[in-house]
């Protein structure tokens, strides 16, 4: 079977938005899929947090995405990644560095994430990977 791994390195809506589509794309087609939460993109995985800009280059691009979400016209990026988890084979991965650097606790984040690991353990899990994305 195909395998993805996806790096996430960034909170910003422009960023998780194709991460979540990846990996659930991959996932709906039967691949392996797996997201790894690093750096500033934990922070998306804490609950209640909702990405509310998206990188400086795309600013001009933020009220059109913003309302065809709020439309229902486009899913939000979390209802994305909701339908990969479904598949069963998408997998959610914490970094434990940035969660320790950034003062985040195992119970601050959302359900989706599968399990917390360093870095050395997820690059062991992607190293057969078919795709390896960094997305920051």
């Amino acid at each position: 079977m195909p395998k993805i791994s996806i790096i996430v390195a960034s909170e910003k809506l422009d960023k998780l938005f194709p991460a979540a589509t990846l990996a659930t794309t991959a996932a709906v087609m039967g691949w392996e899929s797996e997201m790894f939460f690093t750096f500033w993109g934990i922070l998306a995985l804490k609950k209640g947090y909702e990405p509310k800009e998206v990188s400086s280059d795309y600013k001009v691009y933020e009220d059109n995405l913003r309302r065809a979400v709020s439309s229902g016209a486009m899913p939000s990026w979390l209802e994305i990644l909701e339908q990969g988890k479904k598949t069963g084979r998408l997998k959610v991965y914490a970094c434990s560095t940035t969660m320790s650097f950034l003062g985040v606790k195992t119970e601050d984040l959302i359900e989706y994430v599968d399990e917390i690991v360093g870095a050395a353990s997820f690059l062991s899990k992607a190293k057969d990977s078919d795709i390896n994305l960094f997305i920051s």
